[in-house]
């Protein structure tokens, strides 16, 4: 029995706040811009983050600033796929005590179920699902966070980092059966084709790695009892202080919801161990409604879709679980003052 490798016997971390990840997953972005010539402080300097942000892995960006700093790499590199360059060496011991979770757990299955179940605790800007439909699964990223300008890079690298997650707890030998992305192809497909060496789909409705479902059954190297109880002891700690800002947590929720169908009020209240009443009582004390936090989740994902997809509006109405596209369009220009060609046009 071992200790999971890439960390030493300190487990403790701070949960990010509202809207904020941690930095450990793009850790080789100084080593990859250097790789085209740029100064990591020209950039960094350039989208207005701290200079010494890489000197603590742990270190947490806020989303909306993440995105500036690679929209400012993309444009100094002159690559429309910077993210997945600097995201193709992230591994699963790079998400700190969520990525420990994972691999304290007896099998693969268990330790992605760990991994999503937690991964809030490493990122409150985005979440992580696992779906499954037969004998495939989807392993699948969404932003959570309102406000992402263009969230094309995100999406390249965070399905990027999926797959080496999924390495991880399936092993070296693994392959995907298929991977999607929820933005439009990059100008060279090449470096995709040789890191994934699966079919590639864009222009999706979700950013994801589907894989057979057999893969979950893989046992994974038992790990010390005592490093074990560590892990759980601090994932109960920062799960304790992020369910104290509930209606963020539920936003989180509803957005991996979304994937499995209309979300019910019940059904969330059941993701986070509670009663639909206790639920209610609580989003009442921070002055907020259930419908209102539905209402701009969707509002969110119908925002990122038209920027970074050319799905046609009729499908990421039905998306959405709209009955038809007038009233998908009604509901946009409600939040937004815009119909749903209006918004798209105004973003190129």
């Amino acid at each position: 029995m071992t200790q999971p490798a890439g960390r030493s016997g300190h487990v403790a971390e701070s949960v990010p706040t509202e809207g904020f990840t941690r930095i450990s997953v793009v850790r080789q972005l100084p080593e990859v811009l250097r790789g085209f010539g740029v100064d990591p402080g020209e950039a960094l300097e350039a989208a207005g983050v701290r200079a010494d942000i890489f000197d603590d892995l742990q270190n947490t960006i806020e989303y909306r600033q993440f995105q500036q700093l690679l929209a400012t790499c993309e444009r100094l590199t002159h690559c429309d796929y910077i993210a997945m360059l600097i995201v193709q060496h992230t591994r699963l011991t790079d998400y700190g005590i969520v990525g420990q979770s994972a691999l304290c757990a007896a099998t693969a299955g268990e330790g992605l179920h760990n991994f999503v179940r937690h991964f809030n605790l490493h990122s409150t800007a985005t979440t992580a699902s696992l779906l499954g439909a037969g004998n495939l699964c989807r392993f699948v990223y969404t932003i959570s966070v309102g406000g992402i300008v263009d969230a094309s890079q995100f999406h390249l690298g965070a399905v990027t980092a999926a797959f080496n997650i999924l390495q991880d707890l399936f092993g070296r030998q693994w392959l995907p059966t298929a991977v999607t992305f929820a933005t439009h192809a990059p100008s060279d497909l090449r470096p995709f084709h040789r890191f994934f060496r699966a079919p590639l789909r864009f222009d999706s409705d979700e950013s994801a790695v589907i894989f057979e479902r057999h893969w979950l059954d893989r046992a994974l190297p038992l790990v010390d009892p005592a490093w074990r109880r560590q892990v759980e002891a601090e994932i109960s700690a920062q799960r304790a202080a992020l369910i104290a800002d509930l209606p963020a947590t539920v936003r989180r929720v509803l957005h991996r919801q979304l994937l499995v169908g209309p979300s019910s009020m019940d059904d969330v209240a059941a993701q986070l161990g509670m009663h639909r009443r206790t639920l209610d009582r609580h989003l009442q004390r921070h002055g907020v409604h259930y419908g209102e936090l539905l209402e701009s989740v969707k509002a969110d994902v119908a925002r990122q879709l038209l920027r970074n997809t050319r799905m046609q509006v009729q499908q990421i109405a039905a998306r959405l679980y709209f009955s038809t596209a007038a009233n998908f369009a009604t509901a946009f220009r409600r939040w937004t003052g815009m119909t749903p060609s209006e918004y798209r046009n105004r973003g190129r």
